[in-house]
């Protein structure tokens, strides 16, 4: 269980790094008015390209740090509504702020979040993040009580930029949906990859949380690579991810992707994908992507229930899926 950290000198120096794991990634400072009319002020955010999002940090001493993120490169002058804040105390434990660091028994430090989301609009708080949010969720000793926390990611990871960059586009889509209007609500019939998509619901399963806040960058960086090869990909609230063949409109193969290669995390991945090819009327090719260390100890077992399996390698910031290819894809075959 995770246990939230309260110490200042502790909140401060992880606030640092917090700020310095961006730098790499920032392209230009961009000049801005950040709010919404009437309440907006001048400030200059970081935009990466990579990530796809900007951040503006501030702190207001002896009450918190303020770190403001949004998706997508800003126009100079425009005023810039936040998307989501990771904010952090200034000691102690602060309930009423969004964020927070934690570590595990091991020492990890991770980036947590409490599920407070806000922008003055209807439909958009807690309750929307509670019962709609898919990522990595823990419980945390927080204070003297236990808290169940979305995990955002693991800070001295080298991909904890990427995954605080997927948890704002999340949370961006999340409040997008809420705030549509019953004339243009999406129904999501059109087969898509949603971002918002990627991940677990609340579980009291306890699981590895440094290997797991990976998992959702490897599924995301799959579908973007599956969908620069110009393939149909999809995902909803029972696949993880899918491709869809054109020439049927149905689903052609199905993907389930494992941080871990634990036998019992395997086997239950493998059943859920048979469950899955099975309703799907038999015709889809179920394929487990694991980490590529731990093929070898599964691929000749799970081959003799017609599961293909391939790896995948983490270098850095890098996500590499080095059997790809072998994989029969051509979805018109």
């Amino acid at each position: 269980m995770l246990k939230v950290i309260t110490d200042q000198p502790a909140i401060k120096k992880y606030t640092r790094l917090f700020v310095k794991k961006f730098k790499p990634f920032i392209d230009e400072a961009i000049k801005v008015k950040l709010g919404h009319q009437g309440a907006s002020f001048p400030a200059k955010v970081l935009w990466s390209r990579k990530l796809g999002i900007w951040l503006f940090s501030h702190t207001i001493n002896e009450v918190r740090y303020w770190n403001a993120f949004g998706k997508g490169k800003p126009q100079e002058a425009n005023i810039l509504s936040i998307t989501a804040e990771i904010n952090f105390p200034w000691e102690g434990i602060d309930r009423k702020t969004g964020g927070a660091f934690a570590k595990d028994a091991w020492g990890n430090i991770f980036v947590i979040h409490r599920g407070k989301i806000g922008g003055g609009k209807k439909g958009v708080g807690k309750s929307l993040f509670e019962h709609n949010y898919r990522g990595v969720w823990s419980f945390m000793e927080d204070g003297d009580s236990i808290t169940q926390i979305a995990v955002i990611g693991a800070l001295n990871s080298s991909r904890f930029a990427m995954q605080t960059a997927l948890f704002v586009k999340k949370i961006e889509k999340l409040k997008s949906i809420a705030t549509s209007s019953p004339q243009t609500e999406i129904n999501f019939a059109e087969i898509t990859f949603r971002e918002d998509l990627v991940g677990a619901m609340p579980s009291p399963n306890v699981r590895e949380i440094f290997t797991a806040c990976d998992c959702d960058l490897v599924v995301t960086s799959l579908a973007n690579l599956l969908m620069r090869w110009k393939f149909r990909v999809g995902n909803d609230t029972n696949h993880q991810l899918f491709l869809i063949d054109p020439s049927k409109g149905k689903i052609s193969h199905v993907f389930e992707v494992l941080a871990d290669i634990k036998e019992k995390s395997v086997m239950a991945a493998a059943a859920k994908l048979l469950l899955h090819c099975a309703t799907d009327e038999g015709s889809s090719l179920p394929i487990l992507v694991l980490p590529e260390d731990g093929i070898n100890a599964y691929t000749q077992e799970l081959q003799k229930i017609n599961i293909s399996v391939i790896g995948y390698r983490l270098e850095g910031e890098r996500i590499i899926f080095p059997d790809l290819g072998k994989i029969k894809l051509d979805q018109n075959s």
